[in-house]
């Protein structure tokens, strides 16, 4: 994104409020506080989160639900300037470990049914919160201006700043918030932004839109909270955005020790093939600047463009970032996406999830298997393909799928498959 742009984007900002705050431990999943900000008259501050707090509501909705009927009467409406947007998460917000760990439960009254909803979104914006040092966030009031609340934990300073020039639609607004924010392309990973579009200003059911910065398309990509409208409650304030910037504390992937937990054969772990492979690998390494918390990111880039992950590759990174080699074999050994032996230029996936089963994807898969000669996991002798089979592709409706690089074919017959495999190899079709 053009950077004089950004940078008159925000030479616009006016900051009207500014609220420092302390660090924070999380001590067994709380911080013990929460954030709350009237956005009409500047007030910024933190309120405790006590034990009654915990044992009756232990976070996520609870939180919300606590904070809402502290701002709300029998009177208050949608579009009311005391009617709350929360956001919390629990007390596992940001725990790798755990799948969904990663939840935002927003709560408001809704524009559609004028009672109080919930909806839920993943993405980075509840954990980075959460690493910030609070367990909940309550915004009240109304603006007369178009304003972003940005919450940085790096420097734990929260500001409600004017931002009278920045786009509206959130897949524009994520994009130029997260290049304002950020310090350089690593640390974009680092902002997450919650907006609502234009949509949002003309119904009642307006989505809230969460950012993750998504390293391989190198655009940050959204999220919804989509339920009851709450979008258009965003809006109703004139929000244009919420950021929070995270303190660069991410835990890093781990395992106790460094060992590989299953056998593995890893005498089939392919050798270097050249020197452009070593350039190729060093460069990758380089681009992430040898940081061992990118290790996987790396091995990702050198699994697209090598189509394994070789010895050298596994030296290189073991050398440059200190990771143990123990460790990079148990993820290159763990994540389906990596091969210790070389893929082939083209991977052809064959569902066999329950639609696509009942539809005859067992068949399709034996004619792959005898037109290419090859059984399922394995790669043709030219390099050319690569046949597996997948539990799911996600396109039940087309069953049964089939995956050809990046394109699906579906409802697929098993007599088809001569013909598909011709016109891939560049041969006419029957």
């Amino acid at each position: 994104m053009n950077k004089e742009k950004i940078a008159e984007l925000q030479k616009s900002h006016e900051v009207v409020a500014e609220f420092n705050f302390e660090h924070r431990d999380i001590e067994k999943g709380y911080a013990k506080r929460t954030l709350h900000i009237d956005i009409s008259t500047g007030k910024i501050e933190t309120r405790p989160v006590t034990d009654q707090m915990i044992d009756l509501w232990t976070g996520g909705r609870g939180f919300d639900m606590w904070l809402m009927f502290k701002e709300i009467t029998k009177d208050t409406k949608w579009d009311s300037p005391e009617n709350p947007i929360c956001f919390s998460q629990g007390p596992l917000g940001g725990v790798v470990s755990f799948p969904g760990a990663g939840k935002t439960i927003a709560t408001s009254i809704s524009p559609l049914t004028n009672s109080i909803i919930d909806c839920n979104v993943g993405g980075y914006f509840g954990p980075y919160f959460k690493f910030a040092g609070f367990d909940a966030l309550s915004i009240t009031g109304k603006s007369d201006d178009e304003i972003i609340i940005y919450i940085d934990a790096v420097s734990r300073k929260v500001t409600i700043e004017k931002a009278p020039l920045e786009s509206v639609n959130s897949h524009i607004l994520a994009e130029e918030l997260t290049e304002m924010y950020a310090d350089d392309i690593i640390d974009k990973k680092n902002i997450s932004v919650v907006s609502a579009g234009t949509g949002a200003e003309n119904s009642r059911m307006g989505v809230l839109n969460f950012s993750f910065f998504d390293w391989r398309r190198g655009v940050a990509r959204l999220k919804q909270a989509g339920r009851g409208g709450i979008g258009t409650v965003l809006r109703n304030k004139k929000i244009k955005a919420v950021i929070v910037k995270n303190r660069e504390i991410s835990p890093a992937w781990r395992i106790s020790k460094p060992v590989i937990p299953n056998p593995v054969k890893l005498e089939k772990c392919t050798e270097c093939r050249g020197e452009d492979e070593i350039k190729n690998i060093c460069a990758i390494i380089c681009e992430w600047n040898s940081d061992p918390e990118y290790v996987i990111e790396m091995m990702q880039d050198i699994q697209d463009k090598e189509r394994c992950i070789s010895r050298k590759s596994i030296e290189e990174l073991c050398l440059k970032t200190g990771v143990p080699r123990g460790k990079l074999y148990h993820i290159a050994t763990f994540y389906k996406t990596f091969s210790l032996e070389p893929k082939g230029e083209k991977i052809i996936q064959v569902c066999l999830g329950t639609a696509c089963h009942v539809k005859g994807a067992a068949n399709i898969l034996s004619s792959f298997e005898r037109e290419l000669g090859i059984k399922q996991g394995e790669t043709t002798e030219d390099g050319k393909f690569t046949l597996e089979a997948v539990a799911c592709l996600g396109c039940c409706s087309l069953a049964p799928v089939a995956k050809i690089g990046d394109e699906i074919i579906g409802n697929i017959k098993a007599k088809d498959v001569s013909n598909i495999i011709n016109a891939e190899r560049g041969e006419e079709r029957e």
